[in-house]
């Protein structure tokens, strides 16, 4: 399974990260059932390295051996 995170600090980020996330077909990270368990690549949005949540994501993903690519 794959899934997405991203900067999500604001309410118009979350809202993008959203956006993204219908027009992908990502399901988020934080929003998904069985999250880290049966995911298998982890996709970040741009900027997602000035969001502490999503730095946590990708951290949390790394520490779970999960593939981690951009968008």
């Amino acid at each position: 399974m794959y899934v997405l995170t991203g900067p999500r600090s604001t309410t118009e980020q979350t809202g993008s990260l959203m956006e993204l996330a219908g027009l992908t077909g990502l399901p988020l990270l934080h929003h998904s059932e069985g999250g880290l368990i049966d995911a298998t690549t982890l996709y970040r949005a741009p900027g997602w390295d000035s969001c502490p949540l999503a730095l946590a994501d990708v951290a949390i993903a790394d520490a779970y051996g999960l593939l981690i690519k951009d968008l």
